[in-house]
């Protein structure tokens, strides 16, 4: 498989607080794959430090064999940050939304409107594009927002929370929605996320990350209570919940 993502004895600080250290993984393309761990582990971190937007104390970092800098340049890499950078006192509709993603290629107002509107259908959106946003459900703005990051149509997205604040139907309606854009489009992914029981069965990596990088590899090989205690530091409990039931999380865990 080609490798988009290499990641070599990453060491990030900030001061002189050591936020992440010496972490080496991978992503291949057409990946789905989940960054999980505490808050402040480090995650939001790991993503911002990728993506050059901090720089690295230690380690090498490439993505598609370039620089994170060099890389950005390409094009080719679609980011959705934990907080909105959409300005929301503004009356902007769906469609305004999604033509943000394309506001640095110099494409005729005719084009841009046309992607827009081919990436708000591929997301299910397109029949909502004269609405305010800030009229949508939290589930309809995360899938706007993420047409919003594809209408570019990058060849890696990183999302940090995409499903917070949705509830648990919409999150796993929101990871078959990864799968399709695996699927569809081959779109490799990476993600923060604290629902790793919700999203275990979606992914094809996890990376459990509490400053050091705790587990890494296909979720059937490495969640357990074990690699989950390493990482939060408290023994865990894993409850298994019956597949039939479509509103349950398929796994959730306790921490005593």
């Amino acid at each position: 498989m080609e490798r988009l993502l290499e990641v070599k004895s990453l060491t990030v600080k900030i001061g002189n607080k050591t936020i992440l250290e010496d972490i080496s993984l991978n992503v291949e393309k057409g990946e789905i794959v989940a960054i999980v761990g505490p808050n402040g582990g480090g995650k939001t971190t790991l993503i911002k430090t990728i993506l050059g937007f901090i720089q690295a104390y230690k380690g090498d970092i490439k993505i598609f064999g370039l620089p994170p800098k060099e890389a950005i340049k390409t094009g080719k890499i679609g980011y959705l940050p934990q907080k909105s950078s959409v300005p929301l006192d503004f009356p902007f509709s769906v469609l305004d939304i999604v033509m943000l993603g394309l506001v640095r290629f110099r494409l005729p107002k005719k084009e841009k409107i046309k992607r827009a509107l081919q990436f708000l259908d591929f997301v299910g959106m397109k029949k909502f594009k004269d609405y305010p946003f800030t009229d949508l459900s939290g589930g309809q703005q995360q899938r706007v927002s993420i047409a919003r990051v594809l209408v570019s149509e990058p060849k890696i997205v990183f999302l940090d929370e995409p499903s917070t604040g949705v509830d648990i139907v919409a999150q796993e309606n929101f990871y078959e929605f990864l799968k399709k854009l695996k699927e569809k489009k081959n779109i490799t992914t990476v993600m923060v996320t604290h629902d790793i029981g919700g999203v275990s069965k979606f992914v094809d990596k996890l990376i459990g990350l509490n400053k050091h990088l705790h587990f890494y590899g296909k979720p059937t090989e490495i969640l357990n209570g074990k690699a989950l205690s390493k990482i939060y530091g408290s023994d865990v409990e894993l409850i298994i919940h019956s597949p039939e039931c479509v509103s349950c999380e398929h796994f959730k865990f306790h921490i005593h």
